[in-house]
């Protein structure tokens, strides 16, 4: 049996070599696109040729009628709930396991995030619960597809056509991926994305991208994007807005750039999909593991590959928040890190405890707002995944910065199956750490206890 390194073996990733890939990877490609953009000497992203490039080309690629780029990805999701007509203090559920932008979008069109709990399997939104938190004031449900996994869009259609209800996905981990034959970015009625430097399909900076079939939401998700206004090519600009919209405009630099990793993506997706395969049939077998999970007719696209541990299934009686932690903490001696996405559900960061938003409790204060309670205790299958499961890598890394090579995959493979030879040091070691919740910052004693301190309290 190999020592561990947490007992003072040698490590399977040494410490002077860095595990994790850069990414994005800038090409000869991408350093001419940047410089036919400097020569043109254009820096706008209204009616620029790079950005309407990108946006035909990203629309045919994932199968929709129309795209629109935008600054950042939760600009394009502002813009997607704009155009599916939220009025203020209406409501749209999203899941509680997802980042916080797909819930602030909501927030920034004065609307109400209503949360529902995930799949204990996929850690996608739960059908089912969704349609439990369905009240008359909901207007739309925000699917999100978490690590790169395409929500059950088959389900929530039938929800969203009974109730009718809009259907907005947010796309910001699965740009790739695909369900039936479709692909992200086309299965809803609207779509935002993310092409930030963390996923796949990147960017030399932020940006994102709506798109949908429906002309009626990218005309207004086009108003959202530019001060209110519609500003057609070739005409002079009237200066008139028609609603309340911003400044959410791409820049032609990034789109050039982007440009050239759309041309590279279904082959970088494929090289992502075939080292995850590596990874999962090499730790598949070992009891108490649980790799990423994709039902029939789904593709994933690995912007994160979540794992889930269960020490019953691996022959020990201990607590499994505990025995996760044990093998996050062996896992790093070995230099293959495990990190957390996401340690709180969304509804219980301290804005949604507080509900300040604009200030005087606004959205929720609204008139006609429901009193939505923000309990994480009605998330036990978020609580759940978030204190037994860890993703592959270091905190503030993603997919891309791991499963470019195959040689990665070794050494977490290695790491696990040493680690799962060692497994009865690792649980005599987990007896003596003391252990908290992911979420015992904001839980000081039991699940569903809130401290806040005011600035009354240090008087």
């Amino acid at each position: 049996m190999t020592k561990l390194a947490l007992f003072g073996g040698k490590r399977v990733f040494p410490k002077e070599k860095k595990l994790e890939d850069p990414w994005p990877i800038t090409t000869k490609s991408e350093r001419q696109a940047i410089e036919r953009v400097l020569k043109s000497g254009h820096f706008t992203g209204l009616h620029d040729p790079e950005v309407e490039a990108f946006e035909k080309e990203y629309a045919e690629f994932v199968g929709s009628d129309y795209a629109m780029a935008f600054g950042t990805g939760t600009s394009s999701l502002h813009a997607a709930v704009a155009a599916s007509g939220l009025k203020p203090g209406e409501e749209v559920i999203v899941p509680a396991l997802t980042f916080l932008a797909s819930a602030t979008s909501i927030i920034q069109q004065l609307g109400i995030p209503v949360f529902a709990d995930i799949d204990d399997k996929t850690f996608n939104i739960d059908p089912e619960s969704v349609e439990e938190k369905i009240s008359d004031r909901t207007r739309a449900i925000m699917a999100v597809d978490m690590h790169g996994l395409p929500a059950d869009y088959g389900k929530l259609r039938k929800i969203a056509d009974k109730y009718g209800l809009v259907l907005i996905s947010d796309a910001a981990h699965s740009t790739g991926a695909s369900q039936n034959g479709k692909r992200c970015g086309s299965i809803a009625d609207i779509t935002g994305t993310s092409i930030m430097p963390a996923k796949q399909l990147a960017t030399c900076g932020e940006g994102g991208v709506l798109s949908t079939d429906k002309v009626e939401y990218f005309n207004k998700a086009g108003m959202v994007r530019i001060f209110g206004e519609v500003i057609e090519k070739g005409k002079p600009r009237a200066y008139n807005a028609f609603t309340l919209g911003y400044n959410y405009r791409f820049n032609p630099i990034q789109a050039a750039y982007a440009r050239c990793k759309l041309e590279q993506l279904e082959e970088t997706v494929a090289n992502f999909q075939e080292n995850a395969a590596i990874l999962t049939d090499g730790i598949k077998d070992l009891p108490g593991i649980s790799p990423p999970f994709i039902p029939e007719g789904n593709t994933h696209a690995y912007h994160m590959y979540r794992i889930r541990f269960n020490p019953a299934d691996a022959g020990y009686d201990v607590h499994f928040g505990q025995f996760t932690r044990a093998i996050t903490i062996a896992m790093a001696a070995e230099g293959t890190p495990l990190r957390f996405y996401q340690n709180i559900p969304v509804p219980g960061q301290v804005l949604f405890q507080l509900k300040q938003g604009f200030g005087d409790g606004i959205p929720w204060t609204l008139p006609g707002a429901r009193d939505v309670k923000y309990d994480i205790e009605e998330f036990p299958v978020t609580l759940d995944v978030l204190e037994n499961t860890r993703c592959i890598g270091d905190s503030g890394t993603s997919g891309p910065n791991y499963f470019l090579n195959k040689e990665t995959m070794n050494r977490y493979i290695e790491s696990f199956q040493k680690v799962w030879e060692n497994l009865d040091g690792i649980v005599k070691y987990l007896e003596t750490m003391p252990y908290e919740v992911p979420w015992s910052n904001f839980a000081p004693s039991t699940r569903g206890t809130w401290t806040i301190v005011t600035p009354e309290d240090t008087k």
